[in-house]
């Protein structure tokens, strides 16, 4: 249980930090040049998360050109003050390498915030300039997620005053079928592959008395899976030797969110938060400080469930006969380059299994 909430941390984390590393590497777009040329000293991004014994920030130097972070510590303290208690402690400095080139600069804190309790972000830099933030923890709240009926339809309720959901997220961990072999004997196979795919659920909740509902559906959401192993040429057409993708469990994620998380028209946008000062309730600074709690579950449904949404966990083209069945004979690798068309018995001679940029299945992925 531990791990599966650092795992949802770290992916609610990654999704408050999503703004602040396009604005970071995006030098090449015009309409981000709004940081250059300003007196502002600081980039604030993170939130305080209720679910979490220890609390994370990262923070930007706001400098006169667009370049990655500085590989040395930055001119800057972090304090968080607790506004019920009046208790004020310092943050840890702590350097980050994403790659060879980006560094983060990142400040963490043990503690585990309140709820209904409002505390104030600040950020000191050794002249006195402070970027600041003021947030509050949003009530408790708890969620039902229901699997036990063995329904491909999962209603999911979140009990409490919550202002905001955020990231509500389905991930699917899927692993592709290959046939056992091929015929001509010789012919490649493609190798099982586990490729989770994430559908996000939210424009698909609704506020209720008391919380907040929605439902997953695993059905609708199968073609959304069976489409991604498509187009990553993992699986082929359904009347074809290996069409099957197979269900090995579910993961849930969201963050009950404070009420300051609200987007420019409520949508997140990135191409538009990348914009400094777009979305952000930074004091005397730029970017985004909120405040919430992660939730999550992980389970493994039942194998009829599985088979109802229209996952399949049985090969194809196995047993004696396999090699009299025409499907048998078409190429198991999907996706496979033109090259090989017109290869007798490796390829069909036609171009329907090779995906090009703008084709219908990739614009039918993409809607």
């Amino acid at each position: 249980m531990k791990d599966m909430k650092n795992r949802v941390f770290v992916r609610l984390f990654a999704l408050a930090l999503l703004p602040g590393l396009l604005l970071a590497t995006a030098g090449c777009e015009e309409s981000v040049d709004a940081i250059t040329g300003t007196d502002i000293a600081f980039t604030i991004w993170g939130f305080l998360d209720a679910a979490a014994d220890t609390q994370y920030v990262r923070v930007f130097e706001v400098t006169d050109q667009l370049i990655p972070d500085r590989d040395e510590q930055i001119d800057a303290r972090v304090f968080s003050t607790n506004l019920a208690t009046s208790q004020r402690i310092e943050w840890t400095y702590q350097r980050v390498h994403f790659d060879s080139l980006i560094t983060g600069h990142f400040f963490m804190a043990p503690f585990r915030p309140e709820n209904e309790v409002s505390y104030l972000l600040e950020v000191v830099r050794s002249d006195g300039e402070t970027a600041s933030a003021e947030v509050t923890v949003p009530p408790v709240a708890s969620f039902t997620l229901e699997t036990g009926d063995e329904s491909v339809l999962i209603p999911v309720f979140i009990d409490g005053d919550v202002p905001n959901l955020i990231g509500l997220r389905v991930t699917y961990h899927a692993i592709n079928v290959p046939p056992p072999q091929a015929w001509p004997q010789g012919t490649p196979v493609a190798p099982a592959v586990q490729l989770p795919v994430i559908v996000s659920y939210d424009d698909r909740v609704e506020r209720i008395a008391g919380g907040w509902r929605f439902t997953i559906d695993m059905e609708r959401d199968f073609d959304i899976v069976r489409r991604a192993y498509q187009i990553n040429c993992l699986i082929s057409d359904p009347e074809e030797s290996a069409p099957y993708v197979w269900l090995r469990k579910m993961e849930f994620s969201g963050l009950l969110a404070d009420s300051s998380w609200a987007p420019p028209g409520g949508v997140f946008d990135a191409n538009l938060l990348a914009v400094p000062g777009t979305f952000s309730n930074v004091m005397n600074g730029y970017g985004f400080f909120g405040a919430g709690e992660g939730i999550g579950r992980e389970w493994t449904p039942a194998t009829e469930t599985s088979l109802d949404a229209g996952y399949n966990f049985q090969p194809r083209c196995t047993g004696l006969f396999a090699t009299d069945t025409p499907e048998c004979h078409n190429p198991p690798v999907p996706c496979i380059s033109e090259i090989f068309q017109g290869i007798e018995g490796f390829a069909r001679g036609k171009a329907g299994n090779v995906l090009h940029p703008g084709d219908k299945r990739r614009e039918g992925y993409a809607d």
